[in-house]
């Protein structure tokens, strides 16, 4: 968990340092002499396509990234989630979001559920998106960090050997990845993680165990 969160602090370094090193084109422009303005095309842009203000909304799906062979093999998956975000093209390559997702993870991925058939525990992460990638390019990779809240969808019934107990997923939500954007599609594989907590308890009980899902993840930007 505290590399995770120090890989999300890293990452809004390097974005804010990349930020500052990126010249707009229109600042450092400057005037060709006579003879060469004279040759210049009518047609010549003036300046570099800009994205900055821009709004885009994410439909967003993935997977865990061990469960490719389930679907083959016809099996239920321990992790899938689906949702949306709206995003803010802050700067040339920084973006920010918010968004929230439908997340259902299978039982014999958590330690506390571990030889219980068919076993799911189902949350809802609220979440701010970070960003760095180059959106005025067709092609180009990119990296992102989420940070959030996850809202518990329901709850799993466990026995061990003090009896029966009652889960939930909720508390702190992280995850971050890298990718590649092709045009409006990005693709990436990364890693989340979400606290399990007692149902009864509540944070009170503290946290009885974490969800973490290596997945691949797909978004359209609409």
């Amino acid at each position: 968990m505290k590399k995770l969160l120090l890989s999300i602090c890293l990452l809004m370094a390097v974005t804010l340092t990349a930020e500052a090193q990126i010249r707009l084109p229109h600042q450092h422009h400057h005037e060709p002499p006579r003879h060469m303005a004279q040759s210049r095309p009518r047609y010549a842009p003036e300046c570099v396509y800009s994205p900055v203000g821009e709004f885009r909304f994410h439909a967003i799906g993935d997977l865990g990234f061990w469960d490719f062979g389930a679907i083959f093999r016809h099996e239920i998956p321990y992790h899938f989630s689906v949702g949306g975000m709206a995003e803010y093209q802050l700067g040339h390559c920084t973006s920010i979001g918010l968004g929230a997702e439908f997340y259902s993870s299978y039982g014999e991925h958590c330690r506390l559920f571990d030889n219980m058939q068919e076993t799911y525990i189902h949350t809802v992460p609220v979440y701010a998106s970070l960003k760095s990638a180059f959106p005025h390019l067709p092609v180009s990779p990119f990296i992102e960090g989420r940070i959030g809240y996850s809202i518990p969808a329901g709850y799993v019934t466990c026995n061990d050997p003090n009896g029966e107990h009652r889960y939930m997923s909720t508390g702190l939500y992280t995850g971050g990845g890298i990718g590649l954007k092709i045009y409006r599609v990005y693709l990436s594989c990364g890693v989340s993680v979400i606290d399990v907590v007692d149902y009864a308890l509540g944070f009170s009980g503290g946290r009885k165990d974490v969800i973490r899902d290596f997945y691949t993840r797909l978004s359209f930007a609409f």
